[in-house]
């Protein structure tokens, strides 16, 4: 738009010296015409007067030449721009808004306090000189400092977090002028406890007590309670439905492949992989293992693990072979055996990560197997764990360890970030959990003591 007002004042300015050159010109005819009215009163001479006449043939040509030239242009402003653009048939004007763009995605977000956010924009021209600015900016006044970083491919990514809950508005503008999908609604949640679900009793028949929750693909979450039902659950806590495993199998802890399919342990002597629909597509491990636990999979190198509490280590299988690879660990309290270890994930690195439950530890393993280091060691306090007995990482390769009476965060390196639950929450003896949403980050867990689902931001 700044370029178009500059335009426009550029163009009067030469419009003004191209008149006042006319008015010179008309002034100097004016005065040939007075010299040759002097020169024929005064002189007799043909010659003289020929030449003058020719001078004033040759300036007015000029004139006129001019004057068909010179046409001073109606200028639309900037002022006047977005009011033309919604009338019909001006055609496609290019302004900020249209050369870059906030993605459809990102234009109204939700996220929890602290929580590191990015807001993608697209850009149509290809100039990295072209800034964009970012402001972000609470309903009370609260301001943070979002980060602009350009990429090759004419693209833009903001990055930021707001420190407390709220509505915020971030403002995108080039040139002090707002791009298309600017001001960006963000929702700030608060952490912590979000609600708790009825009784599984309210639902199941039965002794049941729940052990596992799985978000599906769909943004529902799947409950299990070794049991052949499987309860579903909307985002909101609201019962949906039930699905039955195949017949003579029970589900106790799950996992989600990319694909959509999913495999579960069931306490008894294989896995089974099944699709979303629960029909068995093949089984793992049949008479050699006893006490399955928590499982992951490792989809770039089409491993399955398995933690095995009775056997004490972690089973591998290659899940397109269907075969057994080996095992991680052993009987033992040193640095890389086990005592009843009841979960097993894998990091983004391939690094695999085992919550050595009897040994009130958390160790990690490289992509191998061979390497082991513990990373969160016994305590009851805060950044310390007893019995753990679940492993989850999230896309920011955060690990979340439920371990008894409370879920804590850490790094992938097993430094303490902070609690997720608090005291009076209510976790008894947390078993499975499952992140169900990232905007917000929300965190579900299966409260194995008092037979219930809680969900946290987190």
């Amino acid at each position: 738009m700044l370029d178009l007002d500059e335009l426009s004042k550029n163009r009067e300015k030469a419009n003004a010296n191209k008149l006042g050159n006319l008015d010179s010109m008309k002034t100097q005819v004016s005065s040939l015409k007075t010299s040759i009215n002097l020169t024929v009163g005064q002189l007799n001479k043909k010659a003289n007067f020929d030449s003058l006449e020719r001078k004033i043939e040759v300036l007015e040509a000029d004139i006129d030449t001019l004057s068909l030239k010179f046409v001073i242009p109606t200028f639309i402003t900037s002022a006047h721009l977005n009011k033309l653009m919604d009338t019909e048939g001006i055609g496609n004007i290019v302004t900020v808004d249209d050369r870059f763009i906030v993605a459809q995605t990102d234009r109204s977000i939700t996220v929890t306090t602290g929580q590191s956010f990015a807001v993608e924009v697209s850009s149509l021209i290809k100039d990295k000189d072209c800034k964009l600015v970012a402001t972000l900016t609470s309903s009370s006044g609260e301001k943070a400092s979002p980060q602009v970083k350009y990429y090759e491919k004419d693209e833009y990514r903001i990055t930021s977090t707001c420190n407390c809950e709220g509505d915020w508005k971030m403002k995108i503008t080039v040139a002090d002028e707002h791009v298309k999908g600017s001001p960006v609604n963000i929702k700030v949640e608060k952490l912590g406890l979000v609600r708790t679900s009825g009784k599984l009793t309210d639902y199941i028949q039965g002794a049941h007590q729940v052990s596992d929750v799985m978000a599906e693909n769909n943004g529902c979450v799947l409950v299990t309670s070794v049991s052949k039902e499987i309860l579903r659950f909307n985002q909101s806590g609201s019962f949906v439905n039930k699905l039955l495993t195949p017949e003579g199998t029970n589900a106790y802890r799950m996992h989600r492949m990319s694909n959509g399919n999913i495999v579960y342990s069931n306490l008894k002597n294989c896995i089974f992989m099944c699709d979303d629909k629960l029909s068995t597509i093949c089984s793992f491990g049949k008479d050699k293992m006893i006490l399955q636990g928590g499982l992951d999979v490792d989809e770039n190198k089409r491993i399955l693990y398995v933690a095995d509490g009775d056997e004490h280590c972690v089973f591998k299988f290659n899940i397109d072979k269907k075969s057994m690879l080996g095992k991680i660990g052993s009987k033992g309290s040193n640095t890389g055996k086990f005592k009843q270890p009841r979960d097993v994930a894998i990091t983004k690195e391939g690094n695999i990560v085992v919550a050595d439950t009897e040994n009130d530890r958390i160790q990690i393993f490289n992509a191998d197997g061979q390497k082991a280091k513990v990373i969160i060691g016994h305590g009851k306090e805060d950044g310390k764990v007893i019995h753990p007995s679940c492993v989850t990482v999230d896309a920011d390769d955060n690990l979340i360890i439920s371990s008894e009476y409370k879920v804590q965060l850490f790094d992938k390196n097993g430094v303490f970030k902070r609690r997720i639950d608090h005291k009076h929450d209510g976790l008894q003896l947390p078993l499975g959990s499952s992140v169900i949403s990232y905007r917000p980050r929300r965190l579900a867990v299966a409260n194995y003591g008092a037979n219930d689902i809680k969900c946290f931001n987190y």
